[in-house]
């Protein structure tokens, strides 16, 4: 369970979301559109395709299950990072539109999958007697990763390029594919409550099992003694 929701955690902010937000109109302007409307309208146009496939993910995920939408999302930013890194590359006149119809892809295949789907999955796989817990847990590498992502964006770019860079991210894509491929179950259609026996009996775990026994009982513990009436209890120096 940990290392699926951590590893979503880390995954999401590993290809590069948050930082090619921030550097948006600074990827634009590098892409050879130098006018400042043209700049304006480009970002326009991300950020509304951005948003609106947030909905088409929210649509989808309970229809086409967990691991199919992730797929495709990770496939399709993948694709999208490829494209944008060949146009960059270019000199073609028409590199500079591609550019942003592949920025528009990447983010469109994000937010309908890996962007919400994400906290979806992560809120899912965690045991309900270890949800809280663990959750924050996930969410500190998460925001760790888009900080180290973020700072490191220019530097890394100027480095590799910006078509070794955005190939770079292509290939997170690629290996986080991989990663939910080999570990990530199906969690579509199962109850919070199930989550325990399911890894339980696809990893052929039981220690998650027992903990929730010792707090079962616990808890049964606690609802009796406060089903004894107080004068009771008194009389009861073992409660």
């Amino acid at each position: 369970m940990l290392m699926v929701g951590v590893g979503m955690a880390i995954m999401q902010q590993a290809v590069g979301i948050d930082s090619v937000m921030f550097y948006l109109m600074f990827v634009i302007r590098q892409s050879g559109i130098q006018s400042e409307l043209h700049q304006i309208m480009a970002l326009i146009v991300l950020g509304t395709v951005k948003l609106a496939f947030v909905f088409v993910g929210a649509k989808l995920f309970d229809k086409l299950g967990r691991r199919p939408l992730l797929f495709a999302s990770l496939l399709g930013c993948a694709a999208s990072l490829v494209l944008v890194s060949t146009m960059f590359a270019s000199d073609s006149s028409w590199s500079k539109v591609m550019t942003v119809v592949g920025l528009a892809c990447y983010l469109a295949c994000f937010s309908s999958g890996l962007g919400p789907g994400n906290w979806v999955v992560v809120s899912e796989v965690f045991a309900t007697s270890i949800r809280a817990k663990a959750m924050s847990v996930a969410v500190l590498p998460n925001r760790i990763t888009a900080t180290l992502m973020a700072s490191s964006f220019l530097s890394v770019a100027h480095a590799l390029t910006w078509p070794g860079f955005f190939l770079l991210l292509a290939g997170i894509c690629v290996a986080s594919a991989v990663f939910l491929y080999l570990y990530l179950p199906e969690t579509k259609g199962r109850s919070l409550e199930a989550m325990s026996v399911y890894f339980a009996e696809i990893t052929g775990d039981r220690s998650i099992l027992d903990v929730e026994e010792k707090l079962a009982e616990k808890s049964r513990t606690l609802l009796s003694m406060r089903a004894i009436p107080i004068w009771d209890r008194e009389a009861q120096p073992n409660i």
